[in-house]
């Protein structure tokens, strides 16, 4: 089904075909995908796939401590210190669950989201439900916030037993919302000393607070919630220390229950719905659009909820097969926490983003005295690698998430991959690291925020682009279109898979942007030519003395000190891969005789010089190569002898890529000293997976040790896709590339299992010595990778 779906996913989530029909198709899944939790930065926020908006969140702080307001829970930060978070459960349309446990604010909290369809994006819900821990004795106050960053009105009316909002905005038309806490919720206790007590507000369920704030301030709801927090706090301490000759005490539960403000609200754009509560608990937010058919009553959410948490496992299990592979029930669920997270942590990204015209000339590095300018505000929607550390778009990282989204959901992970393409510009450029706006750019040093047009990085779109034109080739092949047409018609889903003419104009459209950034990269990344010779490779741009963020493994050695006459061996790799995928596009789309002939020809000379330029004979593999000046130059009378080209070994992913990217030929000698250095344990092999340094390497384990030796998922993934792929089924090297693949394969899920039970997350990369996970957490990019691995789905 997830094949056949594929190609009907794809054409529908293309708007960039002509069609009518495809147009209509677009509108429906636009729809069908505008409210989402699309704030993945928080721990839980909402937001439409509309710029200037509705935003809401999620609030906690404990009452134990007076101090716990200033660490109030709303942003994703890796100094909270939660035990868990993320999601069990996400279908990235209706439905979401996570479970946060914050033992240091004393509570845990899940969340159960769903969604039902209507105008202009539905109606949707979320019950917050938990309890405070043992150790909490005073209780938590939680808030949740709807901000307006746009034109609108909305209106604030609270009673006891709920606070309502009303409201329209131009795009959202009418709305309602209401905050209903449970019935059983119990207000925090009061402390004996304060019970007779004269000024001591009275316990309420709910108060609402409204302000009115500038609109660019709306994501800063927490820090306003706070200010607004110790201005009442200070009046509360000082009228109980009045009224109790200076003896207090200052509990939190007082210092912190806000009271309901006025009536008349209208002219407020921000607005606080505030619960002070103390063992078991549960809230609803409801919001729903003026479509009575999508309206939302408390009673049903329980069993929407439910409904569609079997959904998923019945989903999970036709999709991924892990049973049938010989999983168990725990390792099953942890990796539904896999997909889930990777799923939770898309979002809806509108703002400008920093970009600098003026790179310097020697390296193509950051001219720190230029002044950046703002671009014109665009949108992205996007997945996110890490919801504390990295909560925005990153190219480099967002092919490989495809991979897995597309299995799951074709139709969304083909409108992350069209949104993306969307931001390329007219020469091919595409910003490597998505910072767009003020929310964004607060989670980003100053020196990362900068984006420069001619810096490149991996194109790994073209993953998804190639996942996309083998399952329709298969189709085509398997001729399943009748077969299509029946499935789908009895969805009531528009089949264009039989429409010859469609499928050719959505491939004709995505070749445009392949080829733009084709010529992007053959452009702007050309090196210079090695002496004695007319060919030239290619050279990353923004190369510093020990980094090259651009080629994405960030503090891999490289040739020292860097030179504007390199040539870089992964850079090459991923040219010749864009070469090959944009044939076959040429192919498929039959978009003329004449660029598919250019385009197989050029791919000839690339595979060509790849080995001419970067095979090392005498190491046997793949190396950088730079230019030197030759010994005794200057007593050599032909200057054109005075320089001489040398290879930059270094044994590490590097060396790997022309296999990970399946360029070398099954056949190849060169095949079996790759597989070699992968299976030695002396250079790249360990228990755990493949390193990203050879231990034998002097720069192994040094200075920062980033990618120079922890164990990364996304490449030790392409070692297992490679093998997979081109290695275990033809050539001389297929029982070697067999036993690789089983090993490799059952050493990653076994270690990643593990220290996910042991941590309760998915980390940025593992140690190669024991295992550990290390980097920031939970990392639920690429590494959600172990989900394909373990189904051995590539």
């Amino acid at each position: 089904m997830q094949l056949l779906g594929f190609v009907v996913a794809v054409l529908a989530a293309s708007s960039l075909a002509a069609s009518n029909d495809i147009d209509d198709i677009q509108r429906k899944l636009d729809s069908d995908l505008q409210w989402g939790t699309y704030r993945p930065n928080l721990y839980f926020g909402t937001r439409p796939r509309l710029p200037s908006s509705l935003l809401s969140g999620l609030i906690w702080f404990g009452l134990d401590n007076q101090r716990n307001w200033q660490n109030t829970r709303h942003s994703c930060e890796l100094g909270d210190n939660l035990l868990e978070y993320g999601y069990s459960r996400h279908n990235g349309r209706d439905f979401g669950e996570q479970l946060m446990v914050d033992q240091d604010q004393g509570v845990e909290i899940k969340s159960e989201f769903i969604k039902v369809p209507g105008e202009r994006g539905g109606s949707w819900a979320v019950r917050f439900s938990g309890r405070t821990l043992e150790e909490n004795v005073q209780g938590v106050s939680l808030a949740y916030y709807f901000g307006l960053e746009g034109n609108g009105t909305m209106a604030l009316d609270v009673s006891k037993r709920m606070a309502k909002i009303t409201g329209e905005t131009p795009d959202l038309g009418p709305f309602r919302i209401r905050i209903v806490p449970a019935k059983h919720n119990q207000s925090p206790p009061l402390h004996p000393a304060l019970q007779k007590t004269k000024g001591i507000p009275e316990a309420v369920k709910i108060a609402g607070i409204a302000m009115d704030v500038p609109k660019k301030n709306v994501w800063r709801a927490r820090d306003l919630f706070q200010e607004k927090l110790i201005k009442h706090a200070q009046q509360q301490a000082n009228a109980i220390l009045k009224n109790t000759d200076g003896k207090g005490p200052l509990t939190g539960s007082v210092l912190f229950q806000l009271e309901n403000e006025g009536e008349d609200n209208s002219n407020s754009n921000l607005f606080f719905a505030q619960m002070m509560v103390h063992g078991e608990f549960a809230f609803d937010v409801i919001y729903e659009c003026e479509d009575t058919s999508a309206a939302i009553k408390s009673g049903d959410i329980g069993a929407l909820a439910s409904n569609r948490r079997k959904e998923f496992d019945i989903q999970f299990d036709a999709v991924f097969g892990l049973r049938e592979k010989g999983f168990d029930e725990e390792e099953v669920e942890i990796a539904q926490k896999a997909l889930s997270s990777l799923i939770g942590g898309i979002g809806y990204f509108y703002g400008s983003s920093l970009v600098s015209d003026e790179p310097k000339p020697e390296y193509g590095d950051i001219d720190e005295t230029s002044e950046p300018r703002l671009s014109n505000p665009y949108s992205l929607f996007a997945g996110t690698p890490s919801r504390p550390f990295f909560p925005r778009g990153f190219l480099w990282d967002e092919g490989f998430q495809l991979l897995l989204l597309s299995r799951w959901d074709a139709d969304l992970s083909m409108d992350v991959l069209r949104s993306w393409y969307h931001t390329m510009d007219k020469n091919g450029w595409m910003a490597r690291e998505q910072i767009l706006g003020e929310e964004a750019r607060s989670k980003v040093p100053k020196e990362f925020q900068i984006q420069y047009p001619n810096f490149a990085n991996p194109p790994t779109l073209l993953f998804a682009v190639q996942a996309l034109v083998d399952r329709l080739e298969a189709v085509s092949t398997a001729g399943m279109v009748d077969q299509l047409a029946q499935v789908y018609s009895t969805q009531g889903r528009h089949n264009s898979a039989t429409e010859q003419t469609l499928t050719r104009e959505y491939m004709q459209d995505l070749l445009q942007y392949s080829s733009r950034q084709l010529e992007f990269f053959m452009r702007t990344q050309a090196g210079e030519p090695l002496p004695g010779s007319l060919e030239h490779g290619y050279r990353w741009r923004g190369r510093t003395m020990d980094h090259t963020l651009t080629s994405g493994i960030d503090d891999y050695p490289r040739a020292r000190p860097p030179s504007t006459r390199e040539l870089h061996v992964d850079l090459f790799s991923w040219v010749t891969y864009m070469l090959s995928v944009d044939t076959e596009l040429a192919a498929f789309a039959r978009n003329g005789l004449e660029l598919n002939q250019t385009r197989e020809q050029q791919l000839e000379l690339h595979l060509r010089l790849l080995d001419e330029l970067h095979w090392n004979s005498e190491r046997n593999m793949y190396c950088d190569v730079t230019v030197q000046p030759r010994d005794g130059y200057d007593e050599l009378e032909d200057e054109g002898e005075s320089e001489e080209s040398v290879f930059v070994c270094h044994k590490g992913y590097v060396s790997l890529f022309p296999m990970l990217l399946g360029l070398v030929p099954p056949e190849s000698p060169k095949l079996g000293h790759i597989l070699d250095m992968i299976e030695d344990p002396d250079e790249l092999w360990s228990e755990f997976g493949i390193r990203s340094l050879s231990t034998q390497d002097e720069f192994y384990g040094k200075g920062e040790d980033y990618w120079r030796g922890p164990i990364w998922i996304n490449i030790n993934y392409l070692v297992l896709s490679s093998l997979h792929k081109h290695y275990m089924s033809d050539g001389p090297h297929q029982e070697q590339a067999n036993r690789i693949y089983s090993k490799l394969r059952q050493n990653l899920v076994r270690n990643i299992l593990d220290q996910f039970r042991q941590t309760r997350f998915f980390w940025e990369q593992y140690n190669p010595h024991d295992g550990h996970g290390q980097g920031t957490h939970p990392f639920t990019g690429w590494t959600s990778l172990v989900v394909l691995i373990m189904a051995e789905k590539y």
